[in-house]
């Protein structure tokens, strides 16, 4: 027989909101999201939109919970013909307006590392992502994100949202802002790999994108151009290399 559970309001289902985005007080999109962690989200968005990339230029990232917003201050702007997504991008499949653009992301240079990973240290570090996401182990609807270096157990950043995007952008945003160096290391998701991820690891600069789940088809071509290397259903002692197999050893 099923066992029902009647749980208090508030601990009945994650928190979600649209987030709105601006770059020197201009609209740049509206992210629907956990509404924690928005200035690392913010700036993990811009940094994957192409938007900013100078950390000297940046200023702060302010967020105004009341207002469900983050404003970015930074000396760098958004180029001509750049089009913001005034509008709300989903949790689950947000839309890059980058990614719109083909013409923007021609012939890009490919990533470049020396950095070798060991297929058993993915699998640890996967399991560790899964251990210290602490939403998700409460029972809420999140993904994690973490990042890791070569031979280490312990994940270097950890971060939650509802949205895989939304993680991914949180992670990248707070190591950007703390000045870690990402090239040399390896960012793992709990959701799918869809070609948009795979973009944000490039404009991340981070070598590598492992998954506990599946990767997309056009993730994976997109990829093997841009120099990342995929790697999914990491789990079980198993991992599946489908780009640039080079950089895992084991």
């Amino acid at each position: 027989m099923a066992i029902v559970e009647y749980p208090a309001a508030a601990k009945r289902a994650s928190a979600e909101r649209p987030i709105r985005i601006f770059l020197n007080d201009v609209p740049v999109a509206v992210s629907q999201g956990s509404p924690f962690g928005l200035p690392e989200l913010a700036v993990g968005y811009l940094l994957s939109e192409g938007l900013i990339a100078d950390r000297e230029c940046f200023v702060e990232a302010t967020a105004v919970p009341e207002e469900a917003a983050v404003y970015v201050a930074s000396g760098e702007r958004a180029a001509e013909g750049y089009t913001p997504l005034h509008r709300v991008t989903s949790a689950g499949c947000a839309q890059s307006a980058l990614l719109r653009d083909a013409r923007r992301v021609e012939e890009p240079a490919a990533l470049e590392t020396t950095a070798r990973f060991d297929a058993d240290d993915l699998l640890v570090q996967m399991d560790e992502l899964c251990e210290r996401s602490p939403r998700r182990n409460t029972g809420e609807c999140v993904h994690g994100c973490g990042l890791g270096a070569p031979g280490a157990h312990e994940l270097a950043l950890v971060r939650e949202d509802i949205g895989r995007h939304n993680a991914m952008d949180k992670l990248v945003g707070q190591a950007w802002l703390d000045r870690l160096d990402v090239r040399d290391k390896a960012l793992f998701i709990t959701g799918r790999i869809s070609c948009e991820m795979a973009l944000k690891a490039y404009r991340a600069g981070c070598p590598v994108l492992v998954s506990r789940k599946s990767a997309t088809d056009e993730a994976v071509s997109r990829a093997e151009q841009l120099g990342v290397t995929l790697v999914s259903h990491c789990r079980d002692g198993r991992v599946r290399v489908l780009s640039r197999p080079e950089r895992i050893i084991g």
